[in-house]
């Protein structure tokens, strides 16, 4: 968090005392357009905010850019809309993470798969489409304006990467039993595990919005420079699958990896961004 609140610090002191005394101010008598279509960009940390037993769970930098149309009632308050292009991310590290549940191998004997996770990392990406609608309020006198309003997060794609050693074993109860081989049969210690996947199943982010700083006329469209806040109200887990999927295959049995994001050992999973947000609006009528 320390680290987080110098970053907030050294941005305010570009966005607003850097651009404020090398860009004008909008002149109090310039007559203010009713409408303006505006293109954004932003970033410095957006993020999937979750919590996995014993593990540490870190965000990540990625960009936000976006376009959206504005209807101005005055030369004070507006109404805006838009879509916008925002990348969530996140990475898992941990010691310890286990499961076990019920399935058949590959004689057809059903048994139950114990799993251990001794050492795990793994890397989410996240593309979301956001749909904002916003109120504007902007003093073009003092050359301030506020943006507040709600957002609709849509997930249209996603993909992780991972490292695992992992521990496994099959108890079987029938014969009152544990096997912790043979390794053709997916039991016993495996190490240095990679897996990727481009499917994690969320669902639709609803977030809370906010953005405020200054203004500038240059040319004939207006340029904001301030901060944002994006903060995501409700849980998007989704679809929860088996960590490690036992698999039978002609041979023997082996297993796959699901996303931790997309398992039984993550509860909540909400959205996170704040940064710098850049704004012209490029055309004004």
């Amino acid at each position: 968090m320390k680290k987080y609140k110098t970053i907030i610090r050294s941005i305010s002191t570009i966005a607003f005392t850097g651009l404020w005394l090398v860009c004008p101010t909008v002149n109090a008598q310039d007559r203010q357009s009713a409408s303006e279509v505006s293109v954004s960009v932003g970033g410095v940390t957006s993020s999937l905010n979750y919590e996995v037993p014993g593990a540490d769970v870190r965000g990540g930098v990625n960009p936000n850019f976006g376009i959206d149309y504005t209807y101005y009632f005055s030369d004070y308050v507006g109404l805006s809309i838009g879509a916008e292009y925002q990348r969530y991310a996140a990475k898992a590290q941990g010691n310890d993470l286990s499961g076990a549940y019920t399935t058949t191998d590959f004689e057809g004997e059903s048994f139950e798969f114990r799993y251990r996770l001794r050492r795990y990392e793994e890397e989410q990406k996240m593309d979301f489409v956001n749909i904002p609608l916003m109120l504007v309020f902007r003093n073009p006198e003092h050359g301030i304006y506020l943006r507040a309003g709600a957002k609709v997060g849509l997930p249209v794609s996603g993909k992780f990467t991972g490292k695992y050693n992992v521990s496994s074993s099959g108890y079987y109860p029938q014969y009152n039993g544990e096997l912790f081989d043979p390794e053709f049969m997916g039991f016993g210690d495996f190490n240095n595990l990679r897996a990727e996947g481009d499917k994690i199943d969320l669902k639709p982010s609803c977030i809370l919005a906010i953005e405020f700083g200054i203004m500038h006329r240059i040319g004939k469209g207006n340029f904001y420079s301030g901060l944002y806040l994006d903060y995501g109200l409700n849980d998007i887990a989704d679809t929860k699958k088996n960590l490690v999927d036992y698999t039978v295959t002609d041979t023997g049995a082996g297993f796959t990896h699901n996303s931790i994001l997309n398992s039984d050992n993550v509860g909540e999973i909400k959205t996170r961004a704040f940064g710098v947000k850049l704004r012209y609006s490029f055309l004004n009528f």
